[in-house]
């Protein structure tokens, strides 16, 4: 098989084209597939989008091997945003508990994180951005 023909890069496709509904909710369940499809292939949404305008289009070409793995999040990034609200004076001073501290803490050194667990540093993200904007949290 080659790249291709990976039978992902197909569903990969159809999953794009459904972004462009005008149901917000399909729009944005698309978008998350997206992102996490593209994440078992080691890519993002800007890679894609960067290397098809720039017409790099050989660069990025899904590996036959790694169309037999199952779709996974992209690169663990969860590390910059437990770095940023630790790092945040008022969030910390403010909102975080100690044990919400020391739990920022442990997952700080994790490989990857669960999906309920992403959701709640996106949580504590979002909690950061409304302190400084001024916003109750």
């Amino acid at each position: 098989m080659n790249p291709h023909t990976c039978p992902d890069a197909a569903r990969i496709g159809k999953i794009a084209s459904r972004i462009e509904s005008p149901h917000d909710g399909e729009a944005l369940n698309a978008a998350r597939m997206l992102i996490k499809h593209l994440g078992g292939h080691g890519l993002r949404i800007s890679d894609v989008v960067e290397r098809g305008i720039s017409g790099e289009n050989s660069s990025y070409l899904l590996d036959p091997a790694s169309c037999r793995r199952a779709a996974s999040p992209p690169f663990a990034h969860h590390r910059t945003k437990i770095d940023a609200l630790l790092n945040d004076p008022a969030f910390m001073g403010e909102y975080l508990t100690r044990r919400s501290l020391s739990r920022l803490q442990s997952l700080r050194f994790a490989p990857h994180l669960d999906s309920v667990t992403m959701a709640w540093v996106d949580g504590l993200v979002q909690k950061a951005r409304d302190l400084r904007a001024g916003r109750a949290a």
